[in-house]
């Protein structure tokens, strides 16, 4: 079964490299789109506690970008992520909605790792 985020039309394949991993930094949010040959893909990356966190950036409300009215869109905690056009929350941990129109719906989280030359990478770490 696919995860969510492959689900989409434009997902880029698996390996495919996002950003090198020193230029994510805490309380601050990496708005990309990454192109494959199957379109141009939305992606968040953010800093969390514990990992550096990537979601499709795409409010499952009505998926309209979530940064699409401003760039302002982590909480000043650090905890939350907030829809510019709806003010919907999700948790940055997870992605899970907290607040307004985000209640009951999650962000679509892609899985990436780091590889060896320090960029983060969509999919999980090859275990070899």
């Amino acid at each position: 079964m696919k995860a969510a985020w492959e689900n989409y039309r434009s997902a880029p394949p698996k390996g495919t490299r996002l950003l090198e991993s020193h230029r994510v930094k805490t309380d601050r949010l990496h708005s990309l789109s990454v192109t494959s040959d199957n379109g141009t893909f939305p992606v968040l990356l953010l800093q969390g506690k514990d990992a550096i966190q990537a979601f499709v950036n795409a409010c499952p409300h009505q998926f309209l970008p979530l940064d699409q009215r401003s760039d302002n869109i982590l909480s000043s905690d650090g905890e939350l992520i907030r829809c510019s056009n709806h003010d919907a929350a999700f948790r940055l941990s997870d992605g899970e909605g907290v607040e307004g129109l985000g209640l009951g719906e999650c962000l679509d989280a892609i899985p990436t790792h780091i590889d060896e030359q320090g960029w983060i990478v969509i999919g999980e770490a090859s275990t070899h």
